[in-house]
């Protein structure tokens, strides 16, 4: 099932909110990848992940049946969904990064259509279904610690993000509605109404909780008490959505509707730059420092963050396809074709490439029909869903 709409964008206006004092900042989880585009604030950049320098030797593969979501990387572990291949719903598995071995059984999730997804956080393995149903694992045996079906909505596909002691999330259905959950217990601690509450999921940093739907409608949250900090209003709303980066002072949105994706101040939600793109449906940019990492129309572009000037574009086999990912300053991106690259983050040059088997999937951000694809990294491993197959890459 496909929930394509089309929206209309009108001038936008931004409304900030007095009286916001940022909560004290949190320890990032190093070296794993712990949701979509690997961190909390989905700039899918890793240091420190023990994955040396390519080339990089293939470890193992595991074949599920069905379309593989991202993997969550942490703990020895790679983690990752997959659709049921005889019905509704979907699969969490477990597998030891070492080896590719099951950790633990696989355990049906549930739901209706194909969409689920995972984030990681507190010593705890978070899986989310179409229905909103949100649980939590022990990542070490896969027994499950608590189970919550969110209130209100009917139709998630925001992936969850996990950040001090809290899991945020949003739905949609009647209207939309962010959620932050106590990591610890699944007690819903805040709502707030959004429009409309599809596909984006939260960008968490100590200052805020960052999310963005259709027509550019922006929203920023005070992580503690969910009290607004900023909307940016375009005048129109609609289904649909993209998962915002926060990056080098920036919240980085994409609209489907749109050609020119926009670069938001995370204080105050005004417009700090816009740049071209093929439509407003490309997967999410990745950063390191300054550069930005982008896939647009099947080729990937470097842009510095702030003059959004482009000092190279790679090619490929003119069908990149996954949002791009960044470990220690080499960048990785796959294809359609199930080509995989290795470049230099400074100079576009590729280093390594190998052919995965299976085509590396777009990141469907408007589609239940699969789980919410991407790369991954951690534990001295590239991790790559292609179609149906889960593939490592390490030393």
């Amino acid at each position: 099932m496909n929930f394509r709409r089309t929206v209309v964008a009108l001038i936008g206006a931004v409304l900030p909110v007095a009286g916001f004092v940022a909560p004290a900042a949190e320890a990032a989880q190093v070296g794993v990848s712990v949701t979509y585009q690997v961190d909390a604030r989905h700039d899918g950049t890793l240091v420190g992940s023990g994955v040396a320098a390519p080339p990089l030797d293939r470890k193992w593969s595991r074949d599920l049946g069905g379309r593989v979501s991202y993997p969550v990387v942490a703990g020895g572990r790679v983690f990752v969904t997959s659709a049921s291949p005889t019905g509704y719903g979907t699969i969490l598995h477990a597998f030891q990064a070492s080896t590719g071995e099951d950790a633990w059984a696989p355990v049906s999730l549930g739901g209706t259509y194909w969409w689920s997804a995972l984030a990681y956080g507190g010593g705890r393995l978070y899986a989310q279904n179409f229905d909103g149903v949100l649980s939590a694992f022990n990542p070490a045996t896969g027994a499950q610690l608590w189970s919550a079906r969110m209130p209100g909505q009917y139709s998630f596909t925001s992936p969850p993000t996990f950040a001090a002691g809290v899991v945020y999330t949003a739905g949609a259905g009647s209207g939309g509605t962010v959620y932050a959950v106590d990591a610890a217990t699944g007690a819903v601690r805040w709502t707030q109404g959004v429009a409309n509450g599809d596909e984006s999921s939260p960008a968490v940093t100590a200052n805020g909780v960052y999310v963005s739907y259709a027509c550019e409608q922006t929203y920023a949250f005070e992580p503690k008490a969910g009290a607004p900090i900023w909307h940016r209003s375009t005048g129109c709303s609609g289904g649909g959505g993209r998962t915002p980066v926060v990056a080098d002072g920036g919240l980085w949105i994409r609209n489907s509707s749109l050609t020119t994706p926009s670069v938001l101040n995370l204080t105050d939600g005004s417009v700090r730059g816009t740049y071209e793109a093929s439509n407003g449906a490309t997967p999410a940019p990745a950063f390191d420092g300054h550069q930005g990492y982008f896939v647009d129309n099947g080729v990937l572009k470097e842009r510095h963050s702030r003059t959004l000037e482009s000092r190279w574009t790679f090619t490929g086999d003119n069908e990149l396809s996954s949002a791009p990912i960044v470990v220690n300053g080499y960048v990785y991106v796959g294809s359609r074709t199930g080509q995989l690259w290795a470049l230099n983050g400074a100079t576009g040059e590729p280093v390594w490439s190998t052919n995965v088997g299976a085509p590396i999937a777009d990141p469907d951000e408007q589609n239940v029909s699969q789980p919410l694809t991407g790369l991954a990294a951690g534990g001295g491993l590239l991790v790559v869903p292609a179609t149906n197959t889960l593939v490592a890459y390490g030393h």
